[in-house]
């Protein structure tokens, strides 16, 4: 060996022990994320947020991981999250940039792809119903894929000449489903039969212009958000028309174009906007309660959010980033439609403090003021 190539092994190697000897020194742990910010009492944490399934599925061994820390790359890396749904430690991401659904498993530390390429195009989302059976709505195909409790394929269902499913809910022995080509809410027997419309296309109140994404509250009111509209509408199970949550604008309590829709654990509603690039909570009745999220290049910011979905049988592997005074009840998962290479998803938990439960009972929820004029944002790289 030459003189040369001795010295520069030997300061690589300096620069490889200094490095980890570096990391070895204790941090300075970052102030953990709360939502409402101080002064209010804290109901949700920013935990982490991933692109990688493999930082889930095993550890990164290899020299330059832990030198330089890599980025994620080739076919698993998330690219363009849409729908998400989670489910006996597993969490399923509808990837509309690469064309599958990916399936993290968390108890069993495996990853996997749900269907082929004959059975999926363009996953936009996910539900799971009690039962375990997995649904999801393919805007690609014009159908949605059925899976039982185990990911096994069972079979197409849906007319792709007259509807394409975005997203559907599963009510008793229904499906409650959004279909975007006819701008409807419509209620689907399990073998994909029209039984009955819940909501037709229009401009009047309480009529669609393209419905995204759904979901039901116990008290079985059917929530829908119209991304051309810029509002929610909630309707019954009959069809009728209840009322409307927000309006087009650009203040809390407001929308652009909102997408995904979750009823909390609590019954509060959270919308995300993929406009605003945040995440609002609404009372079901429609008054405001919060607003988070923001854009920017931080690991907790937003870029054009989409599907959402609560948790808690993932729960446990995430309390290693849940704050000692905080009491985690369930997580929230965002879905990063852009976002930067490493933040695709975001996990958030949802919880309280016996203080908080005691005064958010009494603390009144301020309402919007007025209704600005309705927007019209573009949104690139729509499915």
């Amino acid at each position: 060996m030459t003189r040369n190539r001795i010295v520069a092994s030997l300061t690589l190697m300096a620069a490889a022990t200094a490095f980890l000897a570096g990391c070895q020194k204790p941090q300075p742990k970052a102030a953990a994320i709360f939502y409402p910010p101080a002064p209010d009492l804290p109901r949700l944490q920013f935990l982490t947020s991933f692109a990688d399934p493999e930082v889930w599925v095993k550890k990164k061994s290899s020299f330059a991981d832990v030198i330089v820390g890599a980025e994620p790359t080739g076919e698993r890396d998330i690219k363009s999250p849409y729908g998400i749904a989670a489910r006996d430690g597993k969490i399923y991401i509808c990837d509309i940039g690469r064309s599958v659904v990916h399936v993290i498993d968390l108890s069993g530390r495996t990853y996997s792809k749900l269907g082929g390429k004959d059975q999926i195009r363009t996953p936009v989302s996910i539900t799971i119903a009690p039962d375990g059976t997995r649904y999801v709505c393919d805007t690609g195909l014009g159908k949605v894929a059925i899976y039982d409790a185990q990911d096994r394929f069972v079979r197409h269902i849906g007319d792709p000449q007259r509807a394409v499913p975005s997203d559907l809910a599963v009510d008793g022995q229904t499906l409650v489903v959004a279909n975007r080509l006819a701008s409807t809410v419509e209620v689907w027997d399990k073998s994909g039969k029209l039984l009955k419309t819940i909501a037709r296309k229009g401009r009047a109140p309480g009529e669609l212009q393209m419905p995204f994404f759904l979901d039901i509250n116990p008290a079985g009111e059917i929530f829908v958000t119209d991304a051309f509209a810029s509002i929610v509408n909630v309707y019954d199970r009959e069809g009728r028309y209840l009322r409307s949550l927000g309006a087009p604008g650009d203040r809390p309590g407001f929308f652009a174009r909102p997408k995904g829709i979750a009823v909390g654990p609590n019954g509060n509603i959270f919308i995300a906007d993929a406009q605003w690039e945040a995440v609002q909570v609404f009372a079901p009745q429609g008054h405001v309660l919060l607003s988070f999220g923001e854009s920017g290049t931080a690991p907790h910011d937003m870029s054009m959010p989409a599907g959402l979905a609560f948790d808690n049988s993932t729960l446990e592997y995430f309390r290693s980033f849940v704050d000692p005074g905080f009491q985690a009840e369930t997580l929230l998962f965002v879905c990063n439609q852009q976002g930067r290479s490493n933040n695709k998803i975001l996990v958030y938990a949802f919880g309280n403090t016996e203080k908080a439960k005691a005064i958010a009972a009494t603390r009144p929820a301020a309402k919007p003021a007025s209704r600005p004029v309705a927007t019209q944002p573009a949104t690139p790289g729509e499915p």
